[in-house]
This record gives C-alpha cells, sequence and structure tokens, in this order.
C-alpha cells in the first residue's frame, strides 16, 4: 500500500505541473481604446542616449513632413493589423519545437485486491509499467521539415502583408498630396476671382459693366466656393485613409514633406518577360503557395513513415501478496509490438497524395494569376504613361500661355468676364486632370510593384 500511496502523489504532482505556470491575460477594452488615442507621431523620434532600436529610421524627423518611404516605415511599425499579424510566426516557430520532442513515457498503475482468493484469506497485487514509443525512421526528421515549411510559409505570408501595406500606404500618400495640391489650386483661383470681383465691381460703380456680368462672376465664384469645400471634404477623407494605415489615430494631422516632385512624372524602362521572372523570384504569395506545397510533402512523407509497424516498450515492476503469505516482488521488461493486419494506412496516404497534386496545381493556378496581374499592372501603367505625355507634351504648355494672359489682361483691367469664366473654367478643369493622370500614373506605378514583389528601380532595366 505505501508504494500505491507514492504513486498516487506522484500523479498528482505531474498533474499539477500542467496549470502550474498558466497566467492570465484578459482584454479591457477601455484600456485598449486609451493606448490606441495615446499614439503619436513625435513617440517614433529616436531618444537620445539609447542605442538603436527596432522600428523607423533613426533619421526620422518630423520637422520635414512626411515622405512616402517614412510613411511605410511608420506603417510597418504602428499598423495594428500587420503587428497581430506577425504574431503568426511564434505560432509557426511553436510548432517546430513541439515536431523536435520525442513522446512522453507512459506511467501504468493497476491495484488489484481479491476477497476470499483462498477460504480464509484475501490476497492484492500492485502493478508498475513505464512504456514508451521512440519516433520512427525520419519521423521526427519529416515533422521538423513539416514545420520549418510552415514557418517558411508564415514569413511570406507576413512578406506578402507587410508589401500590400507598403502600396497602399503609398498610394495613400500620394493621394493625399494630390488632394493637398487640388486644395491649393483650388484657392488659388478664388484668389484670382476675388481680384476680378474686385475689378468688376469697381467697374460698375463707375458704369462701366453691367449688372448681367457682374451676376455671372458671381455666380461663377460660388461655384468656385462649393468645389472647394468638395475638395477639403475629399482631403480630410484622404487623410482619414492615410491615418488608418499608418496606425495613428483619426485626427492626428500627419504633415507631409513639401516638395513639388512628389507626383512628378518619372519614366520607367521594363521589359515584359524580366517582369516574369521577377515575379517568381520577390512576389511573396507565389512563396506562401510553394511553402504551402512543401507542407503537404511532408504530410505525405510522414504517412509513408507512419504505416510502418512499430513496438513499445519499457520496464515493469509487480508486488503480489496476501496476509501472511509474504509478498512477492517482480521486476521485468515490457514490449509491445503493432501487428499490420487491417491498417496500412492506404486511405490517409491516398488523401495526401490527392492533396499535394492540388496544392501542386494551385501553385500553376497561383503563377497563372500573378502573371496576369503583372501584366495587368503594366499595360495600365503605359496607359497612363501615354496620357501624361499628352498632358506634359500639348496640354501644359497650352496652359501656361493662357495663365499669362490671364494674369496681364487683369493686370491692365482688360477683361470680358464671359471670356474670363470660360478661360479659368477650362484650366482649372485641365489642371485637375492633369493632375489626376500624375496620381493615377504613380498609382499604376504601386500596383505593378504590388503585382511584382518589388520596387521598380530595382527592376529597370533587368533583361531575362
Amino acid at each position: 500500500m505505501g508504494v500505491l500511496r507514492w504513486g498516487i502523489v506522484m500523479l498528482a504532482v505531474v498533474a499539477a505541473t500542467g496549470c502550474g505556470t498558466f497566467q492570465a491575460r484578459p482584454i479591457v477594452p477601455r484600456e485598449v481604446l486609451q493606448d490606441l488615442q495615446r499614439v503619436r507621431l513625435d513617440a517614433l523620434r529616436p531618444v537620445e542616449g539609447r542605442g538603436p532600436t527596432p522600428g523607423p529610421p533613426a533619421a526620422f524627423d518630423l520637422a520635414d513632413g512626411v515622405s512616402a518611404d517614412e510613411a511605410v516605415a511608420v506603417a510597418l511599425f504602428l499598423n495594428p493589423d500587420i503587428r497581430a499579424f506577425r504574431k503568426e510566426r511564434g505560432v509557426a516557430e511553436g510548432e517546430l519545437i513541439a515536431a523536435r520532442l520525442l513522446p512522453n513515457p507512459e506511467l501504468q498503475l493497476t491495484w488489484l485486491h481479491i476477497e476470499n482468493f483462498t477460504k480464509s484469506l484475501a490476497t492484492s497485487g500492485f502493478d508498475v509499467g513505464l512504456s514508451w514509443a521512440p519516433p520512427r525512421p525520419g519521423e521526427r526528421a519529416a515533422k521538423a521539415a513539416r514545420a520549418r515549411a510552415r514557418i517558411e510559409e508564415v514569413r511570406a505570408q507576413i512578406a506578402d502583408e507587410e508589401w500590400r501595406l507598403a502600396a497602399d500606404v503609398r498610394k495613400a500618400h500620394a493621394a493625399l498630396w494630390a488632394a493637398l495640391e487640388r486644395l491649393r489650386l483650388a484657392r488659388a483661383s478664388l484668389q484670382l476671382q476675388e481680384r476680378v470681383r474686385k475689378f468688376l465691381r469697381d467697374k460698375r460703380d463707375l458704369g462701366d459693366a453691367s449688372r448681367l456680368e457682374v451676376n455671372l462672376l458671381e455666380l461663377e465664384y460660388v461655384e468656385r466656393l462649393r468645389e472647394r469645400e468638395t475638395i477639403q471634404n475629399e482631403q480630410q477623407k484622404a487623410r482619414l485613409e492615410l491615418n488608418r494605415l499608418l496606425g495613428l489615430p483619426p485626427l492626428v494631422e500627419v504633415p507631409l514633406q513639401g516638395t513639388s516632385d512628389v507626383l512628378a512624372y518619372r519614366p520607367f524602362v521594363l521589359k515584359p518577360a524580366a517582369l516574369e521572372a521577377v515575379l517568381i523570384e520577390r512576389r511573396p504569395d507565389v512563396a506562401v503557395a510553394r511553402q504551402d506545397y512543401e507542407k503537404g510533402q511532408q504530410d505525405l512523407r510522414l504517412a509513408y513513415i507512419q504505416r510502418i509497424p512499430w513496438f513499445r516498450f519499457g520496464p515493469a515492476y509487480e508486488r503480489d501478496g496476501g496476509p501472511g503469505e509474504g509478498s512477492i516482488n517482480k521486476l521485468g521488461f515490457g514490449f509491445s509490438f503493432e501487428i499490420p493486419l487491417s491498417n496500412l494506412n492506404q486511405g490517409e496516404i491516398t488523401r495526401l497524395e490527392a492533396a499535394r497534386e492540388k496544392l501542386r496545381e494551385l501553385f500553376v493556378a497561383r503563377v497563372h494569376l500573378a502573371r496576369a496581374e503583372v501584366n495587368e499592372a503594366y499595360r495600365n501603367l503605359q496607359g497612363q504613361e501615354r496620357l501624361v505625355r499628352l498632358f506634359q507634351d500639348v496640354i501644359r504648355p497650352a496652359l501656361e500661355e493662357s495663365e499669362q494672359l490671364t494674369d496681364a489682361a487683369v493686370a491692365v483691367g482688360d477683361v470680358n468676364v464671359l471670356q474670363f469664366v470660360t478661360a479659368q473654367d477650362k484650366v482649372l478643369r485641365s489642371r485637375r486632370d492633369f493632375l489626376d493622370a500624375q496620381l493615377e500614373y504613380w498609382k499604376a506605378v504601386f500596383d505593378l510593384e504590388r503585382a511584382l514583389g518589388a520596387r521598380l528601380p530595382e527592376v529597370e532595366g533587368r533583361e531575362e
């Protein structure tokens, strides 16, 4: 009975170790909201006296505004979605640790008591057995290879999410800059119209302008006011979208770098054959599909290994006896062997072979879809490039000449209201269209980079 008591105590201790280290981490929604509300760009500045820490580059400075590359760095550091997605890497690394571990031995305790085993006596028996099944040849290697493929898959998934986020941030940064530029054009147009309004009112007071001309200009002025309010609304919408991608509170003002060449046309020399080679090497979701196939390979390898008949072994102890008879202690060795009569894992192997073929076809489909997306993005880039060149070569010179003539006419007081309103409307519309064309060109650039998995300056001029 003493051995039995010690066995029960040992089991209780082993069971207690399973829950002794758990610590609950409850979510407090209000604290989460307060933490998000406290996020500021100022917190990303390097702290003096400390060494380099992971995050945005040390040269990050708000004094000159945030560039597109700095915005990407901020988003990769602060965006809650990408921070949560990166935690999947820890899950995959835990799977690799589990794959390398040996199975635990199994302890079996048995106590038997037979009353009236003889006419006047009872007998009891106590058995202790310890058995362990070693891994089959190649089993741990296959599990570890599967776990490593899972880690590489997760890394590729994280890279894919980060690359998509970077492209979206660059597009949002350009969209906000374009909205600010539209607002600047609208305000400049209003200032010009205010000069003409004052001039025309003075002429009306002198009897040199009709009421019809004044009303026509007033209506055009109100239309420009309405347009300015619309553009301001679009600018606020673009700022909110950028803040969302950066992981900043909605009301935080993100200053943009005030360079005038943010949307300036910049040609890229690209070759379609080289683009397809780049997507195979660099596109993250293609790497995800490839690692998913590798996992299927290792699953099938493991299924073939697990069809090998296997065994368990370990020491055994038995104690028998009864009152007046004494005790008999027996110490030996236990061994059990699997007899493969009805199951050689054929069903699992058949299933995994079909799953592997499916994953191979899915990889082919992913590459096919990636090629289509790259070629569509490249076609769109070429179309936007032709449109930008048309504006630069034909429309921009005419706009600049029209502005010079309008300024000269206003300066000397030779203003025809109808001609002025018509010319201003065309000039403003053309400038907005040119700005939209520049924005769409750079969005096409970012879409192509997203489809390729690489920046275009890295691909430019590359051969096959």
